[in-house]
């Protein structure tokens, strides 16, 4: 069994903290570490270093170094600094791991992302390695839905499978996400569905094989790469490759992959957050009066308000407020209605017209 930790995003939506240069997996939002530092600690708590990976560019490395330094420097897959998605660079790591391990399966594992309680997590791991060598399918994650998410899409649930320690169920229909509220919620009232979570596991071997049957044109940049692997100038041919790859995600393959009936879903037996708003850090860490205040911080009468500063030695008072975001870094100051926080991509698009330096 072999983990993969895939920490190359950029994360934007956590901005001012999130950065080109330092992005939000390897920020300290959650008690002073970061999630990648969380999510390689619970894996290590389990696994030996010599079996986990780290698919990143080449530009993090040395995050990846300073705040994991038990994975071997031999175990990290770099992808080129080139912003194509997950689908390319997700593929890449899978055609590494099919090189170097064709017979063991692979669980994926997204650092931005936190699951509590850890040993829950560790167990649906184990479950899933078990499942894959047992039927070969391909093995996802799934939460129950419980109000429309016009954000996620959603499995279809067949047949419970016994003997496993999870609740895991053949999948029979994979339901892209749908236009509308009324459809959304039209589907989890009348079918036997759940959110989809990335949490996959399967042989990556099988993973590049689909590839090759959905994304033909990945699947051919992808064998160029192979061929240059472990040759005089590797880094230089595969960026020239990489970088003439189309830009996508990878469920352009893994969807279709659950919806040809060879796929299982595990029910996440624990807490999974996704930091992807500052939204959902708060709630993650939110008090009684459901703040996250984060520094020196002194708040009177405030409520449901995430107040972070990196700032030790400077004090930020806040009275009266309900639902805002304060978030104050060396260089920026972020302040905005927590109901508009999907205004900070607004902002970062003035940015880049003259600042671009604090982006």
């Amino acid at each position: 069994m072999k983990i993969l930790i895939t920490c190359g995003g950029q994360g934007t939506k956590l901005w001012p903290y999130s950065r080109q240069t330092k992005p939000k997996q390897f920020q300290p939002i959650i008690d002073g570490k970061s999630s990648y530092e969380i999510a390689v600690e619970t894996i290590l708590s389990a696994f030996d270093a010599e079996d986990v990976y780290i698919s990143t560019k080449q530009k993090f490395v040395g995050f990846v170094s300073e705040q994991s330094p038990d994975i071997p420097l031999k175990n990290y897959i770099v992808e080129p600094d080139i912003a194509l998605d997950r689908g390319p660079g997700e593929g890449y790591a899978f055609l590494r791991l099919s090189m170097l391990h064709p017979d063991e399966p692979v669980f994926y594992v997204q650092a931005d992302m936190v699951r509590e309680p850890a040993e829950k997590f560790i167990e649906m791991i184990h479950a899933a390695e078990k499942i894959v060598r047992e039927t070969g399918k391909y093995v996802t994650g799934g939460a129950k839905a419980l109000e429309p998410n016009m954000g996620a899409d959603y499995l279809e649930l067949g047949q419970q499978l016994e003997g496993y320690g999870v609740d895991a169920y053949q999948l029979t229909k994979f339901h892209y996400r749908k236009q509308t509220v009324r459809e959304t919620r039209e589907l989890i009232e009348n079918y036997h569905v759940v959110l989809q979570w990335n949490h996959l596991c399967w042989y990556p071997g099988k993973v590049i094989e689909a590839y090759k049957q959905y994304r033909p044109d990945w699947y051919e940049k992808l064998m160029e790469i192979k061929d240059v692997i472990d040759r005089p100038g590797e880094r230089e041919a595969i960026k020239k490759i990489y970088e003439t790859m189309e830009k996508g995600p990878t469920e352009d393959v893994t969807r279709n992959i659950m919806d040809s009936g060879d796929a299982v879903v595990i029910l996440l037996p624990f807490r999974n957050t996704d930091f992807g708003t500052w939204e959902s850090v708060r709630e993650f860490n939110a008090d009684d009066d459901g703040n996250h205040l984060d520094g020196n911080i002194v708040a009177i009468d405030t409520h449901s308000t995430l107040v972070k500063s990196q700032n030790p030695n400077k004090v930020i008072a806040v009275a009266g407020l309900t639902d805002v975001v304060v978030v104050d870094s060396d260089d920026a100051l972020l302040v905005m209605p927590g109901e508009d926080i999907d205004k900070i991509k607004d902002i970062q698009a003035l940015l880049a017209n003259d600042k671009q330096q604090y982006l």
